[in-house]
């Protein structure tokens, strides 16, 4: 390294360092730092003071007010965008799992929920999110399907009326369709969906009981309309 490149180098790594006085680390790999060491030694010396402000950097930025302020943001983003209450407010007909299909008369994978309601009755997004469909989509009659990012998706079927356009964005507790009977259905009701990563889950695990939101509803029990449910 020529006189000129070592004379500009050092100085503009003491005016970096200089940024952070404060640092006892850097002051005392500068002050212990001789002119008459060994090239070796004044490439590991420069490396850990380097080392040293980088962690020092490291800790600014953690305690740094706008950068926990995107973290929070980030979050509430998290949790509005999760759904995780009722669309409707009807009690459960028919369970997620395996059951005795009221129309086609054979066992069926049952993929979601069926909430008792009658035509008409107003549907809520469970999460914030974006229009992903809204039409019709054969078994499944008018349906409505919400995109809530994170890998989450809703589904809400046999409605008799969609509100919301693809595209566009709603929020939790929006009313985005009204109930109905289309579809493969044997009566008025709500069909819903979650799903994780395109794969179908049990959507009572992503209802919060309104009395304890830290808590959620996994022990919904079955009514007695449940032996004669709708698709």
């Amino acid at each position: 390294m020529k006189k000129a490149g070592k004379s500009a180098f050092f100085a503009g790594l003491v005016f970096i360092c200089s940024s952070f006085p404060s640092s006892p680390l850097i002051s005392s790999a500068i002050a212990e730092e001789k002119p008459s060491a060994s090239a070796e030694g004044l490439l590991a010396s420069t490396e850990e003071m380097i080392e040293h402000l980088i962690l020092q950097i490291d800790r600014q930025s953690d305690n740094s007010p706008e950068i926990k302020e995107n973290y929070q943001e980030s979050g509430k983003n998290f949790f509005s965008s999760i759904p995780n209450i009722k669309p409707v407010p009807g009690a459960i007909t028919s369970h997620f799992g395996q059951r005795f299909h009221p129309v086609y008369n054979t066992m069926l994978f049952h993929a979601g929920v069926d909430f008792s309601a009658a035509i008409g009755t107003r549907v809520q997004a469970t999460g914030s999110g974006v229009i992903a469909f809204s039409g019709y989509d054969k078994g499944y009659g008018e349906k409505v399907v919400i995109n809530h990012g994170y890998g989450f998706e809703t589904v809400y079927a046999h409605l008799s009326k969609s509100l919301v356009r693809q595209g566009q964005r709603v929020n939790r507790g929006e009313i985005i369709a009204l109930t109905g009977n289309s579809g493969v259905s044997t009566g008025p009701h709500l069909h819903y969906e979650v799903r994780k990563h395109n794969v179908k889950v049990n959507p009572t695990a992503y209802f919060f009981n309104g009395g304890n939101p830290s808590k959620f509803i996994t022990n919904e029990t079955i009514s007695a309309e449940a032996n004669g449910s709708n698709s």
